[in-house]
C-alpha cells in the first residue's frame, strides 16, 4: 500500500505521485491529496494547505523547474492556500474552472478551463470535467493515459463527501454529478482525501445508494411529522455517536436533502419552512 505519511512522496502509477498535507481531521481524514502528474512537465492537483514543510516536499518531488501548472479542482480552504508559496517558488500556471476566488484568499488564477479542456503535458493530458455539487466551480480531471480520475471532494476514500448548501453545495446537483461520473470508464479514483479506489463503479454506486437511503429516510420523517433541521440530526444520526464536530455536517448535509426535495416537489411549503427553521 502506498505510504500515506504527510509529507512522503508516494508513487501510484508512473505518471503520479501523492503528497498528503499535514492537516489530517474529521473533514480531511489522513490530510488533503496533492497529486504530481508528469515526470518532465509536472501538472500539481490541489497543493493544499498553506504548509511550508508540504510545500517544499512538492517541489523536492517535483524539480522546481518542472512545475508548469497547478490545478485546482475547487476552493476550498483545504485545497487552495499553498497556491501562493507554490507559485512564489516555480512560477507555475494557475488553471481552475473560475477566476472568481474567495475574497479571503491571495490565490490568482491565470487561465480557466472548462469542461473537455484539457492540460497538455509532455507525457499525459489531463482532461477537465465541469463536476459541480460539493463545490459550484469544482472539476475533477481525468488521465487520460490511465483513465485515472482526480475526484477532488466529490468522491474520498474511506468517507462521504459533505454537501453543505452556505458553500455552494448542492445535493441535486451532487447527485446527478455522481451518476454521471458511474457510466464512465475509470480504472481508478484518486480522491483529495483518503486512499487511492481500486473499484470505481463500486464507490460510486454506494454513494448514489447513500444519498438516496437517506433522502427516503429524511422524506419519510417529514412527512410523518413535520419538524426542524436539528431534530431531524437527532434522529437520523442519534444512534451512530456522532462526533461532536460533524454534528453541525450532519445538519448541512440534512438541509442539501430537504432543499433537493423541496425541488423535486416531495416536500410541501410547509414542511419545507417548518424545517427550515432550524437549518
Amino acid at each position: 500500500m502506498p505510504d500515506m505519511t504527510p509529507g512522503v512522496p508516494s508513487a501510484l502509477s508512473p505518471l503520479v505521485r501523492r503528497i498528503v498535507a499535514p492537516n489530517p481531521g474529521p473533514f480531511t481524514g489522513p490530510g488533503t491529496n496533492t497529486y504530481l502528474v508528469g515526470i518532465d512537465e509536472v501538472a500539481v492537483i490541489d497543493p493544499g494547505p498553506d504548509d511550508a514543510g508540504h510545500i517544499d516536499a512538492i517541489i523536492g518531488a517535483s524539480m522546481r523547474e518542472r512545475v508548469r501548472w497547478v490545478v485546482l479542482t475547487h476552493f476550498h480552504p483545504d485545497h487552495i492556500p499553498g497556491t501562493v508559496r507554490l507559485v512564489e517558488q516555480t512560477g507555475a500556471e494557475v488553471l481552475a474552472s473560475t477566476k472568481k476566488v474567495p475574497k479571503d484568499s491571495a490565490v490568482v488564477v491565470d487561465r480557466v478551463i472548462r469542461e473537455g479542456d484539457v492540460v497538455e503535458g509532455t507525457e499525459f493530458g489531463l482532461e477537465a470535467l465541469a463536476t459541480p455539487g460539493h463545490a459550484a466551480e469544482h472539476l475533477c480531471f481525468l488521465l487520460e493515459e490511465e483513465r485515472v480520475l482526480f475526484t477532488g471532494d466529490n468522491v474520498l476514500g474511506g468517507m462521504y463527501s459533505v454537501i453543505n448548501p452556505s458553500r455552494g453545495g448542492d445535493m441535486a446537483v451532487y447527485v446527478a454529478m455522481l451518476e454521471r461520473l458511474e457510466k464512465l470508464r475509470l480504472s481508478r479514483l484518486c480522491p483529495a482525501h483518503g486512499d487511492v479506489i481500486d473499484e470505481p463503479k463500486v464507490v460510486i454506486r454506494d454513494y448514489i445508494d447513500h444519498r438516496n437511503a437517506r433522502e427516503a429516510q429524511i422524506l419519510k420523517l417529514v412527512k410523518k411529522q413535520p419538524t426542524k433541521v436539528s431534530d431531524l440530526v437527532a434522529q437520523i444520526y442519534g444512534d451512530t455517536d456522532l462526533p461532536p464536530e460533524l454534528v453541525d455536517a450532519a445538519g448541512w448535509q440534512v438541509l442539501a436533502h430537504l432543499q433537493k426535495l423541496k425541488k423535486a416537489g416531495k416536500v410541501s411549503g410547509a414542511s419545507a419552512r417548518s424545517a427550515w427553521s432550524a437549518a
